[in-house]
This record gives C-alpha cells, sequence and structure tokens, in this order.
C-alpha cells in the first residue's frame, strides 16, 4: 500500500511571521514520522527576507534551487551560495539563513528529526546591522 500525504505547508505558512524578517513561502515536501523522520521544505523567500537565528537537532542541508542565499554559522564568515550550491549546518550549529538583498531566493531545506519529531529550535532575530555585514561578506 502507498500512503499518501499532503503535507503541512499551509501550517508552516502560518508560523513563518514569528521566526522569520520579510516574507517567506514554504511548502512542506515530507513531514517526519516515527517510521521516517525526514523533514523536507521548499522554502522560498522575498529579497532580503530571512530566518531569525536557530538551531536543528540533527542538522541541515541546504539546496539552493533559485537566485543567491546568505547562510550564516555562527562563528563563521557568511556564505553566499548560488543555484545548485548546497551546505550542510552540524546538529547544534546555531545559524541562520536568506535571501541576498535585491532578488528573491528558493532553497530547498532538509533535516533529520530527533526522537521526539522535533526539528528546529528557534532563537532570536538577525539584527539589521548582522544581515548587512553578512551581505558584505564572501562574494
Amino acid at each position: 500500500d502507498v500512503e499518501r500525504s499532503r503535507g503541512l505547508g499551509d501550517v508552516y505558512k502560518r508560523q513563518v511571521p514569528v521566526h522569520f524578517t520579510g516574507t517567506v513561502n514554504a511548502t512542506t515536501l515530507a513531514t517526519p514520522t516515527p517510521q521516517s523522520p525526514l523533514a523536507v521544505y521548499a522554502v522560498t523567500f522575498t529579497a532580503g527576507a530571512h530566518t531569525h537565528w536557530h538551531t536543528h537537532p540533527k542538522g541541515q542541508g541546504l539546496y539552493v534551487t533559485d537566485g543567491v542565499a546568505l547562510v550564516h554559522i555562527e562563528g563563521q564568515t557568511a556564505k553566499h551560495l548560488t543555484k545548485g550550491e548546497s551546505i550542510w549546518i552540524d546538529a547544534g550549529r546555531r545559524h541562520w539563513h536568506g535571501a541576498a538583498p535585491g532578488q528573491p531566493m528558493t532553497h530547498v531545506a532538509y533535516q533529520q528529526a530527533a526522537d521526539d519529531l522535533s526539528t528546529i529550535d528557534w532563537h532570536k532575530p538577525v539584527t539589521p546591522t548582522t544581515y548587512a555585514q553578512a551581505t558584505k561578506e564572501n562574494h
């Protein structure tokens, strides 16, 4: 038997304003379950939109499908990723990611859920100064 799931895109969209700066639209491609702990989201950020600081209990991968992504892992220089590039962020590493100014960006985010099926721990918003600095780093 094949079980089909519609995903939780609408639920995710309702949570977005609390944990993001700017406009973000997300579609859930895979929802973690006890049988399959994989969570996958296709996320589109408008120009300049980005997540708040956060961590993942088992890490997170990002694969950019359009635009330029800014990915800033705390304590490191921010990275600029373009279409077709990816990055892995280790478990527990505080980070944020989003679109560079001037153009939207879409990425696929994937992570394995913890035993309790949680996938993320949200932290404080990224300051405008931190975002501006990231736009200037690692071009």
